[in-house]
């Protein structure tokens, strides 16, 4: 367990959650728990992650405006790879809950291949601000949500998180940390999925599991810091979920969250591979395939094929909204702006590849 850091102390520490140094860690001695006992070959999976759906949207940071257009273009990108097996859309599939933008991203996942799920995110129910709201549409609960997308992980139980065996060998396990009702865009696991979650993997201990939640478990910048303007990226019990999934490492070695809309990035904690995943709808734009085994994880995230002006035009968008730059970097110049690229892109991590320890 990694203990609280100061923001001084963090940012001391910073070549620890940069791309230089985590490439580093990487290239070093960094690998998984003991692999879990069933060898079920290899299975590629594709990561979609924060697309925002807005069919009357204009783009800004969000690139609202192109939003189904970034949905439909990496629907059809992951459809060239028929070995996928599936796709997790990892929240945030909406503007903020809106029943129309439901319709419209869902008649695009439609299109893929490859079976997919969702898990929810802090956009995907209707906003407790009435001042979010907009005219000309209807607005989903969260409970709403999860019947929308019933089949894709949930199941007519009604309940906001789900496991699924992809193959025998292999599990998918979906969770929800979100706060209906709650004006901040934070989270916490409640205690109902804690208990369902050691209980899902001290039940199947001789299978592998790959866990998706929205919000992630780790902090990735000094601005995530409790305290932070940016500390709701991270769940406000993300110690005691940690704790429960070091415990079981050899099961549930990997975790893959988005809502921070920066590059993939990794982190290691007590044998858990905590990853967040970049938006397909704010620079860099990419989505992410991974192949993963008994043996090991390998993943490449791509660029959403989108002209090469809507990419500029969404990296210079990055650059100009103040809240998304680092505190440290809010005034634009060439040294911040690279700093800020550094965080948003870190392409060092645009492919990669861990063993598992023998």
């Amino acid at each position: 367990m990694t203990s609280h850091y100061s923001r001084r102390a963090f940012l001391k520490a910073g070549t620890i959650f940069t791309s230089f140094g985590l490439t580093q860690q990487l290239c070093g001695s960094l690998a998984f728990a003991a692999p879990a006992a069933m060898d079920f070959g290899t299975v590629s999976f594709g990561v979609i992650s924060d697309p925002h759906v807005d069919i009357k949207g204009v783009n800004e940071f969000k690139m609202s405006a192109g939003s189904v257009d970034c949905v439909a273009a990496s629907v059809a990108a992951l459809n060239q790879h028929n070995e996928l097996k599936f796709v997790m859309v990892c929240g945030d599939l909406l503007l903020d809950g809106e029943k129309e933008n439901a319709i419209a991203i869902k008649a695009e996942l439609d299109k893929l291949k490859a079976p997919y799920f969702v898990v929810a995110g802090n956009h995907d129910f209707k906003p407790a601000k009435e001042t979010a709201l907009r005219s000309g549409f209807n607005y989903m609960s969260i409970d709403d949500f999860v019947r929308f997308f019933r089949g894709h992980g949930y199941d007519k139980s009604g309940k906001r998180f789900y496991a699924q065996q992809i193959v025998p060998g292999l599990r998918v396990i979906g969770l929800d940390a979100n706060l209906p009702g709650d004006t901040k865009w934070g989270g916490v696991l409640p205690d109902e999925q804690l208990q369902w979650l050691e209980h899902q993997l001290s039940s199947h201990t001789d299978a592998m599991h790959v866990v998706f939640i929205h919000h992630n478990l780790v902090r990735w910048s000094a601005d995530e810091l409790e305290g932070g303007p940016k500390q709701w990226f991270t769940i406000d019990n993300a110690p005691q979920v940690r704790a429960l999934l070091s415990k079981y490492a050899a099961a549930v070695p990997v975790v893959i969250s988005g809502h921070r809309h920066i590059g993939l990035n990794l982190r290691q904690i007590n044998g858990v591979n905590y990853f967040t995943s970049p938006s397909v709808n704010s620079h860099p734009m990419r989505f992410t395939i991974y192949d993963i085994n008994k043996d090991g994880i390998s993943w490449q995230t791509q660029r959403v094929p989108m002209p090469t002006q809507f990419h500029l035009s969404a990296r210079e968008n990055m650059l100009n909204s103040t809240w998304w730059r680092q505190s440290e970097c809010a005034e634009r110049n060439s040294f911040t702006d690279e700093q800020v690229l550094d965080l948003y892109e870190n392409n060092a991590m645009q492919m990669g590849s861990m063993k598992l320890k023998s």
